[in-house]
């Protein structure tokens, strides 16, 4: 009978339904969203203490990485500011299908829901430009979103910018290695030789043995350091992510394999391998700023700053987190929140 009753109660945890905390404010919204977006099931949460206020869609990082959880927990301070889009990107996080097929992992398939989903925040909301925010991967689908539509945004911003694949790689391989010299730590010294630097900018054939090498790679780099400041594992992004309002324990176990899915299966879409975006993307129409961490060897922050300087925009600014890595916004949510309240005044004042 007890056993019974356990499995019963997990079974309940498991498939508990999540909810969103209702904003009471006359002109205030939140809501929970299945959308069609091109033939697919996705997660859209939108929430904002005013609904006249700037739309701020926030894009993702991974592929895969579902940031919904985490963004409420550390910067739903900017629902006072702007009405927030939390978006689960085509089989990420809330937007997870057991069967989804692997064809439908691409970066053409994934443009095409931004501009889906900008299309329909503008029309919804009688917005003729939304305020653009981009994480890693998310930061690259920004770069491309900006530059396809410019006329659909007030403002970039870019956070932990990716920018070349093959250059990136190489000075985040250079950095976990030098670093697992400077405290002999035989275990990562025996891993990183014998994958060895990287061959290429192609993901899946990047170090001698395949993909695995990278992903062994970045688990060094988290351990020795690159990936954030002062913390060497995520057990507090997980615990938040596992006691989110609006993620249920289940989700949580979605969230994991739609991370593996999306990465383990975009490294063999050529649109996403040898990207070199400053080769490229050197002029934009739209203002651009960038935040990067001090302690970002994920994606560089070096290559950042020196791409910053390079492009021409009508307003532009690199910002550096003394105490972050490659999450800024959840490493330093306070002054990471100011800054993009700032970052608001500076464009609608300009």
């Amino acid at each position: 009978m007890k056993k019974h009753l356990l499995s019963v109660f997990i079974i309940l945890v498991l498939g508990s339904c999540s909810s969103t905390k209702k904003i009471k404010t006359d002109n205030g919204i939140s809501e929970i969203n299945y959308l069609d977006i091109n033939g697919t099931k996705q997660y859209v949460l939108i929430r904002g203490e005013n609904k006249d206020n700037p739309i701020l869609l926030f894009l993702h990082g991974g592929p895969g990485a579902s940031a919904t959880a985490l963004l409420r927990k550390y910067n739903s301070e900017l629902e006072k500011y702007f009405t927030v889009v939390y978006w689960d990107q085509r089989n990420a996080g809330k937007s997870y299908q057991k069967d989804f097929p692997k064809t439908q992992i691409k970066v053409d398939l994934y443009n095409k829901d931004v501009d889906f989903l900008v299309s329909y925040l503008r029309k919804r909301f009688n917005k003729e430009k939304l305020f653009l925010v981009g994480h890693s991967w998310g930061a690259r689908l920004g770069i491309y979103a900006i530059h396809r539509n410019p006329d659909h945004f007030m403002a970039y911003v870019g956070i932990g910018q990716e920018l070349e694949a093959y250059r990136g790689e190489f000075l985040s391989y250079e950095y976990t290695l030098n670093k697992a010299k400077e405290k002999n730590h035989k275990k990562a010294l025996r891993d990183l030789n014998e994958s060895g630097a990287p061959q290429s900018g192609d993901f899946a054939t990047m170090y001698k043995n395949g993909f695995w090498g990278l992903v062994k790679q970045k688990h060094w780099l988290l351990k020795l350091g690159g990936e954030r400041y002062g913390r060497t594992n995520y057990s507090d992004w997980i615990c938040n992510i596992w006691l989110s309002r609006e993620y249920s324990l289940s989700d949580l176990l979605k969230y994991g394999k739609s991370s593996g899915f999306s990465a383990g299966n975009i490294i063999y879409d050529p649109d996403f391998n040898n990207y070199n975006i400053p080769e490229k993307y050197k002029e934009f129409e739209v203002p651009v700023f960038f935040i990067s961490g001090a302690y970002d060897y994920n994606t560089p922050w070096t290559l950042v700053e020196e791409y910053h300087a390079e492009i021409k925009a009508p307003k532009k600014e690199f910002i550096k987190f003394k105490k972050s890595g490659h999450s800024p916004c959840f490493e330093e949510p306070e002054r990471f929140n100011k800054e993009i309240v700032r970052i608001l005044s500076v464009v609608k004042n300009d």
